[in-house]
């Protein structure tokens, strides 16, 4: 499905003290983490080689509009629509591959559990509508912008923490510190500064 680099990823905590701190460095205009060690830009790109996530044209589309969806997609946008994270993992775990619909509320689970517990992690417990729109298509998870989604997700959440001056940050974390502690610990390529993946 093309979220195989994310079994790689360490068992490791993000502490908040330290996220607070790059999302208070973090300038929302040009996208620079400007801490006292080194600015360190987070582009999709970097976000999409630190996570191994797909990079093609293809965008999400922001919002979904139920008159344009066709009678699958939207029973299953009915049936995801609030679900909790706890909801989505134990359909992760106990959803049979036995039949080709089964396979598809499997990867709808699992990109939806995906998402929630990493990928666009927010404070609210269930499914947010942003997430919804990518359980369309789903057999062809590979031929979308993951990175773009992320990193719009990230950039959002940044800018919210920062206007309303809140405890903690939403959106891929993880994905913007990986950038943060590779720049600043093994330094930048001076020829091509997009090229070496945390």
């Amino acid at each position: 499905m093309g979220f195989g680099a994310l079994s790689n990823l360490p068992n490791y905590y993000l502490k908040h003290k330290v996220m607070k701190e790059l999302t208070n460095c973090y300038d929302i205009y040009d996208n620079t983490i400007h801490a006292i060690a080194e600015e360190v830009q987070i582009t999709t790109h970097k976000i999409g080689n630190a996570l191994e996530l797909s990079s093609k044209v293809k965008a999400f589309d922001e919002k979904v509009s139920p008159k344009e969806l066709n009678e699958e997609d939207y029973a299953a946008c009915k049936f995801f629509q609030g679900k909790s994270q706890a909801a989505l993992k134990k359909l992760v775990k106990e959803t049979p591959l036995d039949t080709d619909e089964n396979k598809r509320l499997f990867m709808r689970a699992f990109v939806l559990c995906i998402q929630k517990c990493f990928l666009l992690p927010t404070s609210l417990a269930n499914v947010t509508p942003r997430a919804l729109p990518t359980i369309f298509d789903i057999e062809n998870t590979r031929r979308r912008n993951w990175t773009l989604h992320v990193h719009n997700f990230l950039l959002e959440e940044v800018k919210k923490a920062k206007l309303q001056n809140t405890k903690s940050t939403n959106g891929c974390c993880y994905a913007m510190l990986t950038n943060y502690f590779h720049e600043t610990h093994f330094g930048k390529d001076a020829k091509e500064p997009e090229a070496q993946p945390p």
